[in-house]
């Protein structure tokens, strides 16, 4: 269905109060590897039309979602709405508005690129790492993406904006002559560099031969309360915790730890959340209701300072200034040297956790390195614990910096006190 004659049959109907329309076209390559071999090299074309419509009145609002399909005209659509109302009269929720018309984002469409060339570079940049005979790249999945989206709301908001997104899935392997150890490498930017996609391809199958080459803790003895360094996944979550406890919707439901003015840790870092950020693959210029993203300071200098997020909990908290959801977080910090020390780095996790009520974090780790003061030795099939409320208060941070999906900021945290069994 074209977009006008969707805007049509929802002003026609007088029992919605307003909707919110998404219009997402996705054009992309696909490459999937075994070993160094293309088996499958796909061109996909999509578009993905939602439409969510609401019902409300001075004090309640209710609203449900309508999937628009290539096989809909007017009348299928109009059904669909119907079925919509309904269902949104049965979930309603206290009374907020939707976005009204401010600033419009109008992206100019970027410079056309072909999407095929760039994907086979991305590839060799990936494959050139496998330059081992004991290591190799089992499997690579390359997706190479370029989105195009609408927003249009009953209230005057129109935006248009275009967001490339590439993603890498690898397999790195490698064998001690006696067992094949595999790891799992993950990386996703909104820029593309064959240098850093090389880099990060190296630094995996060197991390490969490490797990092949690990002890357990029978083998090695660690000191006590050793400097315990992580990063990756479990970095991510434990900042994702801090943020999803900062948001406007935590704080409504009363499920939040720290309330503004609240001093979170000794250290005094900020972590500010923003809209936008190069290299950050979630980066977005509004939210999924159309809210124009403003970036907001959370923490600055180990204090709370604000909240953020959505409109809906953002009204019932009588947020003037609403920052919409934010999907990418910074933070500064001074960083410490650990180097020349007897440290412990967790480089992969099987499964990162952290239980958001008691504050427990921590899991199997599938590989670590621990500096001795003269050199690293690879360790695995061990777990480390800890409570994040307690241990972020004395927490420390590299000066290496890194990028990541939705986090730009150091490389590591640094936290002492861990229980490592």
């Amino acid at each position: 269905m074209k977009k006008s004659a969707i805007i049509k049959v929802l002003k026609a109907n007088k029992k919605i109060s307003d909707y919110e329309i998404t219009i997402s076209q996705r054009d992309s390559r696909e490459l999937f590897y075994v070993l160094d071999h293309l088996e499958i090299n796909r061109a996909v074309k999509t578009q993905a039309v939602t439409v969510r419509v609401y019902v409300a009145d001075k004090k309640t609002c209710g609203s449900s979602l309508v999937v628009v399909t290539a096989a809909d005209d007017e009348r299928s659509f109009a059904r669909k709405v119907n079925k919509a109302i309904i269902q949104a009269r049965q979930a309603k929720n206290a009374y907020y508005p939707l976005v009204n018309k401010t600033i419009n984002i109008d992206e100019k469409k970027p410079k056309k690129f072909d999407l095929n060339e760039t994907a086979m570079k991305v590839a060799q940049a990936v494959l050139s790492a496998d330059q081992y005979e004991e290591g190799w790249i089992n499997s690579t999945e390359i997706f190479l993406s370029v989105y195009e989206k609408e927003f249009i709301n009953s209230r005057g908001v129109d935006h248009h904006s275009y967001n490339m997104k590439l993603e890498v899935e690898c397999i790195p392997t490698w064998s001690n002559g006696k067992e094949e150890f595999e790891l799992y490498k993950f990386y996703e930017s909104n820029t593309i560099n064959y240098k850093e996609i090389t880099a990060e391809i190296s630094e995996i199958l060197e991390l490969a031969k490490a797990r092949s080459q690990a002890k357990t803790l029978k083998q090695v003895r660690l000191p006590k309360d050793l400097k315990v360094l992580v990063k990756n996944d479990m970095l991510e979550t434990i900042v994702d915790n801090f943020s999803s406890d900062l948001s406007y919707r935590n704080v409504y439901m009363k499920q939040n730890h720290y309330a503004k003015n609240d001093v979170l840790s000794d250290n005094k870092f900020s972590l500010t959340m923003k809209g936008e950020c190069k290299g950050c693959a979630s980066s977005l210029e509004y939210d999924r209701h159309g809210v124009v993203l403003k970036e907001r300071k959370l923490i600055n200098n180990g204090v709370v300072k604000n909240n953020y997020g959505d409109i809906q909990f953002g009204y019932y908290l009588g947020e003037k200034d609403i920052s919409g959801e934010l999907p990418v977080a910074v933070i500064k910090a001074d960083g410490v040297d650990y180097e020349n020390e007897k440290h412990l780095i967790i480089e992969t996790f099987s499964a990162p956790q952290i239980d958001e009520d008691s504050g427990y974090w921590g899991g199997e780790v599938r590989l670590a390195r621990y500096f001795d003061g003269q050199k690293y030795i690879p360790l695995s099939g061990f777990s480390i614990a800890g409570n994040i409320y307690e241990d972020i208060k004395k927490v420390e941070f590299s000066k290496q910096q890194c990028l990541m999906s939705h986090y730009k900021g150091p490389k590591y945290m640094i936290f002492k006190g861990l229980k490592i069994s």
